[in-house]
């Protein structure tokens, strides 16, 4: 049975993820600052406590995964919005260095992160409000870091796949995906379900290899 160590395990994507690897037969092992915070139990899922900005920690929690998924935030939501000036954390940056290390020295390959429309070449494709957004709130640091980890992956000589969603929202049903790269995707949403699907489904095969598609689902 393969295992996948998944980041961001407590967000609402992450959570997704866990559920829908574990149904599809996976191994999980999830890194979180706040253990109590996994609701899901299941004797294939391991919680261990630790940061993913801690080299130690990504050690410890990668031993015997085969592949790993970020579904990591850059900032809170609410500090996200803010016009308020903050030191940025660089989280994703700090978080990709380290587990781009930790895989060579364990000898895994394959890694899915979590991204978003509007993050380095695709810039031009988000809508003006969004870019609007990211110029006057928070959200600037926010996609800075999205940035630095992406050219920290695409350096890194490791199989990745890059997830840049459009706007994400709750539904429980799922859609047809839509994959683009050079070009807007419509509609302009998709669901957590379906992006969920979409990491987890990169493992295998190598359609999205070395790639960022846009998503967005109808």
């Amino acid at each position: 049975m393969k295992r996948i160590l998944v980041y961001g395990a407590t967000g609402r994507t992450g959570g997704l993820v866990v559920a829908y690897a574990l149904q599809q037969g996976y191994a999980v092992t999830a890194l979180v600052r706040n253990p109590a915070k996994i609701s899901l139990a299941s004797p294939y899922l391991t919680v261990v406590r630790g940061q993913p900005t801690n080299l130690a920690d990504i050690r410890r929690a990668m031993q015997g995964c085969d592949f790993v998924i970020s579904t990591l935030s850059a900032l809170s939501e609410a500090e996200s919005f803010s016009l308020k000036k903050i030191t940025p954390p660089h989280t994703l940056e700090t978080s990709m260095g380290y587990t781009i290390q930790a895989m060579r020295e364990l000898g895994l390959q394959r890694i899915v992160t979590l991204s978003s429309i509007g993050v380095g070449d695709s810039w031009p494709y988000a809508p003006w409000y969004m870019r609007l957004m990211i110029r006057l709130t928070n959200f600037k640091l926010v996609f800075a870091d999205h940035d630095r980890q992406e050219t920290l992956l695409r350096q890194s000589g490791l199989e990745w796949v890059i997830a840049r969603p459009v706007a994400l929202n709750n539904r429980e049903q799922i859609g047809q995906l839509i994959v683009r790269y050079q070009q807007t995707p419509s509609p302009f949403a998709i669901s957590r379900q379906q992006l969920a699907r979409f990491m987890v489904d990169c493992l295998q095969g190598d359609d999205f290899l070395h790639k960022a598609p846009l998503l967005a689902e109808k």
